[in-house]
């Protein structure tokens, strides 16, 4: 069993705490959000590839290359892709080799966004604890405040 440890903050440790926790937060939020447009790349991608192989040489198709535009190109092979790596290096790779790749991208990507969902949960449930105790600090200054009201 776990065991609870209880730590005292005063008020302004727990808005430092706090603002720390929201910081925390929108950075796993933006995290995620590029998780799920790398997995909406590679999806597409992966889509592309499918519709590639069962397309014959010589065929007519359009490409969807961003913000709406197609163009219309010719089949000239489709076993292999062209690759990019760094240092602006494109070599040859089987079309099969490459969608395992995309596989197992997407399987990585999965356990990450898996891993920053728990972090982000843990975080906000940590945020609502904090919340409770400021409204609690509140509500304790309000009743000292009225306590020391001389009429």
């Amino acid at each position: 069993m776990v065991e609870k440890k209880k730590v005292t903050l005063n008020k302004d440790q727990t808005i430092s705490l706090y603002r720390t926790k929201e910081k925390e937060i929108q950075g796993i939020s933006a995290k995620l959000k590029e998780i799920d447009n790398l997995m909406m790349e590679i999806s597409k991608a992966d889509h592309t590839l499918k519709e590639l192989q069962t397309a014959k040489d010589k065929e007519n198709l359009l490409v969807n290359v961003g913000a709406g535009i197609l163009i219309e190109c010719n089949i000239v092979n489709n076993k292999t892709a062209k690759i990019t790596l760094p240092g602006n290096i494109i070599i040859d790779k089987d079309i099969k080799i490459v969608q395992a790749d995309i596989e197992k991208r997407k399987k990585e990507l999965i356990e990450l966004k898996s891993k920053f969902s728990k972090s982000y949960n843990e975080n906000m449930r940590l945020m609502q604890q904090i919340t409770n105790a400021i409204q609690q600090m509140q509500k304790a200054n309000v009743k000292a405040a009225d306590a020391s009201t001389v009429n």
